[in-house]
């Protein structure tokens, strides 16, 4: 039960560079009502561990509403929430409060969950060698039948280049943005995340490393509907 929240929790928080919202604010992801992505999660050898789908439920104004749902490898859905993206200024960010205060409900019933932390912007003018503002977010969840506290912060965030990546999903042409990460999830864990951001789609991929270098997970854009 534990590995299965800190997974869920893990995946929410970096998929704030995933989706957007279909308004002009956003160069990256202007995606329509009813759009879906799908997102395959692998391990270090590469073997299929799950899937989280992403879906547009509502839009209008500066915001939009998605849900996201997590299964594991045998399909089974093991987390789902819905949480708000909004603009900022010449870019969006994804509101870490309404992601977890709609979990809550499905997933943390006779518990009291509290977040705090600043969202991840993602700026429309994105360039190689560019630097990002960090983002952190910490999650204290209490009461039965678990207790827990995770902190997850992304610092050093860098434009890294432009590369075309090919996934079952297509070919696109996309930014690579690279970061490092200090997690505590019941043990505290370093590393560093690369992720490859297309314009008009998103996050078509994701790789984890451990702070030697070693590659602990990734994730690929498998299936998308507009």
């Amino acid at each position: 039960m534990k590995n299965l929240i800190s997974s869920f929790v893990l995946s929410c928080f970096l998929s704030g560079t995933a989706v957007s919202a279909q308004t002009d604010c956003s160069k990256y992801y202007p995606v329509s009502d009813g759009a879906k992505f799908e997102h395959t999660l692998y391990g270090n050898r590469m073997n299929e561990e799950g899937k989280v789908v992403y879906s547009v439920t509502d839009d209008g104004g500066d915001s939009v509403l998605y849900t996201m749902e997590m299964f594991d490898k045998n399909g089974t859905q093991v987390g789902d929430s819905s949480y708000g993206m909004k603009c900022e200024e010449n870019g969006v960010s994804i509101d870490f409060k309404s992601l977890m205060g709609s979990s809550r409900a499905s997933h943390f019933d006779n518990m009291e969950v509290d977040i705090t932390g600043n969202n991840i912007y993602i700026p429309n003018d994105l360039s190689v060698g560019q630097t990002l503002p960090d983002a952190e977010m910490e999650i204290a969840i209490t009461g039965a039948p678990i207790a827990m506290k995770s902190f997850m912060r992304m610092y050093n965030r860098t434009v890294e280049g432009k590369e075309s990546v090919t996934t079952p999903a297509g070919t696109f042409e996309c930014f690579v943005i690279s970061y490092d990460t200090d997690m505590r999830m019941g043990i505290k864990s370093t590393g560093k995340t690369k992720q490859w951001l297309a314009e008009n789609i998103g996050m078509v991929k994701t790789e984890d490393y451990n702070k030697k270098g070693k590659l602990r997970s990734m994730s690929l854009l498998t299936a998308y509907e507009r």
